[in-house]
């Protein structure tokens, strides 16, 4: 074995390591990120891994009904499995299997879902990475990402800067283009909030006459107020991946949906309070304290309702 072929085989192990502890609720998003600049070739290994994960996950009837097929594959598939085996022999057999079996065809629109109380790691064509908070979920489509839809939820996504390509993040009635970047966009019913920890993008919708540029340190928040655009502290852009919500002037109806997602309890809020916004951090733990703590900092008063719980204002005594 050539000192190439070791070093390749290193790096494929390293992602394949980070791929399974990218799953955990404690991930290490820091020594992540450390890793995945120290070589863009480290970047190159992930996506690799990532996108034969999704395609097993996303395909396994018709991988099973491929497995029988391809008796022949058998060497390949033993070689590889011995050099991934310490990562788990469900991703081992996988990524051993999709060598052996026929590339199978994305389908135009491509769902990627996080259960709850689980984030998920996805890894797109052409240097797109997505972190999907739990509970959301993303469309993707085409073949080449070129366009994706966040359907509720929050994702993080980390784009590598490619002057010729072309790539629309869209949430509700709001769109995000000119990427190359890190930013984290959130969408609850018609509020929508993107905040940008490195690089800029660009903001367009029907309801506003020209694009808005965010740039890195700043968020934009749509409400029934209107855009504001306004400064954020960039560790707080996606800072539910390191298990907190950090809020500046969020509407309290996004702030909510959010408890919602990460407590598995529906939540409504009260029409007193659409227009109300909060500021602060809220640690999420296992989500069961986010709304009685969020209820003691605002003086809240939530109230059982059918199934769920009513946040309204506190009586005045």
């Amino acid at each position: 074995m050539t000192a190439r072929s070791e070093s390749d085989e290193t790096m494929l192990e390293q992602a394949l390591a980070w791929q399974a502890a990218l799953e955990r609720d404690d991930a290490d998003w820091d020594g992540y990120m450390a890793w995945l600049e120290a070589d863009p070739r480290h970047r190159e290994a992930f996506d690799s891994v990532a996108l034969v994960a999704a395609a097993v996950a996303d395909h396994s009837g018709e991988i099973g009904n491929l497995l029988a097929a391809q008796t022949s594959a058998e060497q390949p598939r033993k070689r590889l499995s011995r050099a991934f085996a310490y990562v788990g022999g469900g991703l081992a057999a996988a990524i051993a299997l999709m060598v052996a079996v026929p590339v199978l065809q994305p389908p135009p629109i491509q769902t990627y879902r996080a259960d709850d109380g689980s984030s998920r790691s996805i890894a797109l064509t052409n240097g797109i990475h997505v972190v999907l908070s739990p509970a959301s979920a993303i469309d993707v489509h085409g073949g080449d990402a070129s366009r994706i839809e966040l359907v509720h939820g929050e994702a993080f996504f980390d784009v590598r800067h490619d002057p010729a390509r072309s790539l629309t993040v869209s949430a509700g009635a709001y769109s995000i283009s000119d990427i190359g970047t890190r930013f984290s966009v959130n969408r609850a019913g018609d509020d929508f909030r993107v905040g940008v920890s490195e690089g800029r993008i660009s903001v367009g919708s029907d309801h506003v006459e020209r694009d808005v540029e965010v740039s890195a340190g700043h968020q934009l928040i749509a409400s029934g107020d209107g855009l504001t655009l306004s400064p954020i502290a960039a560790a707080d852009v996606g800072s539910w991946r390191g298990g907190r919500l950090s809020y500046s002037n969020a509407p309290l109806g996004l702030v909510i949906a959010d408890i919602s997602r990460y407590s598995g309890k529906l939540v409504l809020i009260d029409p007193s309070l659409e227009k109300t916004h909060f500021s602060g951090t809220l640690v999420i733990g296992d989500g069961s304290k986010l709304l009685p703590d969020l209820a003691t900092v605002m003086g809240l008063e939530v109230r059982a309702e059918g199934r769920g719980v009513r946040v309204g204002a506190a009586p005045s005594r």
